[in-house]
């Protein structure tokens, strides 16, 4: 065989690299914990998968390649290791490099006569894109994105080494992937609020079916015990709302998708799927989001139930635990149960046709050399980003903040929060206080600032939070707050309702000599800043006060107090 043409085994190395370039991450696990970082301990069995090679460059290749990624990504698999050890919402991907070295292992003959031959151009260009994503994403302190640019770069890999042929077989390896990602904070709020809304909801009917009185105020259920005369308050958290087992449950459902195909022979359409085993995958995962929400709330009611006969003990200890572990096994039990059910109605017929023609012949070796140089390169270029120092400005403490605003004067101490909630929020400075106008109207303001975002700590937004705490936030609203200078910005506006209570609250980002309404555009900005300014501090901050009996002059007064606070705090948040 001509040098310009090797044999397939002389490619698989390939498929060895795509398990073992993911394992870093489970493996990290031992750094954060023991100091050490083992990467290459899992990519030797994985690239005997090649079949050994007299040839020692075959060798060489893939552990510069995966050396070469370490390099790159290390601080992000570290923190992904991090993650997956310490956050129950993805514990999962503990597993996941695992399946999906198993998954390549057993499709190891399909993968290999897939490969065409590489690609240099569009592998080298994905790359780049990779490179300049994580970049991105590290001056951003935008985990989520620095993520995504480690499935690039090894889906660059692959393009560069086999062609794109190969990425349809290795769609399934690739969802499993991103699953195991954490999706940015943003996001995760706006997904687990209404499920922590709908699981309250949907326990408090449960409850009630039972003739057990309750009250529900969000996410809160308050619950009398029999004989007592001091209520008990069951938080909905995120952890009983079905986020956290929506994660898993939605990876089951792909992999008990993969497991169970019922045409893993013949000519398959999608990947490693025939169209009938996709369709069927797709129902197992839109399904596990009602199954998540359902298990859940019902756990929250049998809770509530048992407290209102037994009191606080049923909420805490054993069987909190103990019911946390059933919600998984009986939410498995109707995954596996639905899929079970689905596999009869499609019946086991095979399909004919194919998307996988007969292997073509490989044209040429690809060179790994510019693809090395690429990612050392990008990697010095990141990590002198994220290593860098950040400039720091000089500024006053919040404490400092003057008991005057205009008309307006502070009422009492400042108020500080609970430790856990200090510790969620991971401000550098915060103050919140009361004002008060002589007619007596009381205002409250929070001012929460970030001496640097690139650690992971940032805003948490109003409309993420205060749902949670029972709070009924209206249509947001745009509205424009004009300063005595002539200066003006724009904030966010909105009108609360809780039980009896009805506030007006304006909040808006503020940092680096940015005003800023939208915490998107926020975001961008602090990327920007962070590349040409080495600054990512901020703060958020947020005004309220009570509607009253003149919704009209509820609004102006905390307009006015939104801007004589504009007008005082850049000494504290430096412009």
């Amino acid at each position: 065989m001509s040098t310009n043409e090797p044999s397939h085994h002389s490619n698989r190395w390939v498929l060895g690299l795509i398990c073992s370039a993911i394992s870093p991450a489970t493996y990290s696990i031992g750094r954060a914990k023991f100091g050490i970082l083992r990467p290459f301990g899992v990519l030797f069995p994985l690239v005997k998968m090649a079949e050994t090679t007299t040839k020692q460059n075959h060798l060489l290749t893939p552990v510069l390649i995966a050396a070469a990624l370490v390099f790159l990504f290390a601080s992000v698999l570290v923190k992904l290791g991090r993650d997956w050890w310490s956050d129950e919402n993805y514990s999962h991907g503990l597993l996941v490099p695992f399946v999906i070295a198993f998954i390549i292992w057993s499709e190891r003959d399909r993968l290999q006569r897939a490969i065409t031959g590489p690609s240099v151009i569009l592998g080298g260009g994905l790359a780049a894109a990779a490179i300049m994503l994580l970049l991105a994403g590290t001056v951003g302190a935008e985990l989520f994105t620095q993520r995504i640019a480690f499935v690039a770069a090894l889906i660059a890999t692959v393009v560069y080494f086999c062609g794109r042929r190969i990425l349809v077989l290795l769609a399934a390896p690739a969802a499993l992937l991103l699953l195991s990602i954490p999706i940015p904070q943003i996001i995760f709020n706006q997904i687990a609020i209404p499920l922590q809304m709908w699981a309250s909801q949907m326990a408090v009917w449960g409850i009630r079916l039972f003739e057990v009185p309750t009250l529900r105020k969000g996410n809160i259920i308050d619950i009398l015990p029999r004989g007592a005369t001091q209520t008990i308050s069951l938080e909905v958290v995120e952890a009983c709302s079905g986020i956290r087992s929506l994660m898993t449950l939605v990876t089951l459902a792909l992999i008990l998708g993969y497991f169970t195909r019922t045409d893993t022979d013949g000519k398959l359409r999608f990947g490693l799927f025939s169209g009938r085993d996709v369709v069927r995958t797709i129902i197992l995962m839109a399904a596990a989001v009602p199954i998540a929400v359902l298990t859940n709330a019902a756990r929250v009611s049998a809770t509530g139930i048992l407290t209102f006969y037994y009191g606080k003990s049923a909420s805490e200890g054993t069987w909190h635990d103990a019911s946390g572990w059933l919600v998984y096994i009986v939410a498995l039990a109707l995954l596996i149960a639905l899929n079970f059910v689905v596999t009869r109605l499609f019946g086991d017929a095979k399909e004919t046709g194919g998307m996988i023609d007969p292997p073509a012949v490989i044209t040429n070796r690809s060179r790994p050399l510019p693809l090395l140089v690429v990612f050392v390169v990008g990697g010095l270029l990141v990590n002198w980003f994220a290593y860098r120092s950040e400039f720091a400005p000089p500024r006053q403490a919040l404490s400092e903040l003057s008991q005057t605003l205009g008309d307006w004067r502070q009422k009492g101490d400042e108020i500080k929060f609970e430790p856990e909630v200090e510790n969620l929020l991971k401000t550098t400075d915060y103050t919140m206080r009361e004002y008060t106008l002589a007619d007596g109207r009381i205002a409250n303001i929070y001012v929460g600032y970030y001496a640097s975002q690139r650690t992971g700590a940032t805003y948490h937004s109003p409309q993420n939070c205060l749902p949670g705490a029972g709070w009924v936030l209206s249509e947001p609203q745009k509205v424009e707050v004009k300063m005595a200078d002539g200066r003006s910005f724009t904030a966010n506006r909105y009108t609360l309702r809780n039980g009896i209570y009805h506030q007006v609250m304006l909040y808006w980002y503020e940092g680096r000599g940015r005003t800023e309404s939208s915490e998107y555009f926020d975001k961008l900005n602090t990327v920007v800043d962070s590349v040409t300014r080495r600054r990512s501090d901020g703060a958020m901050v947020r005004v309220m006060t009570d509607v009253g009996h003149e919704e009209e002059a509820s609004l102006k007064a905390v307009a006015d107090l939104a801007a004589k606070l504009a007008e005082q705090l850049p000494p504290f948040v430096p412009e």
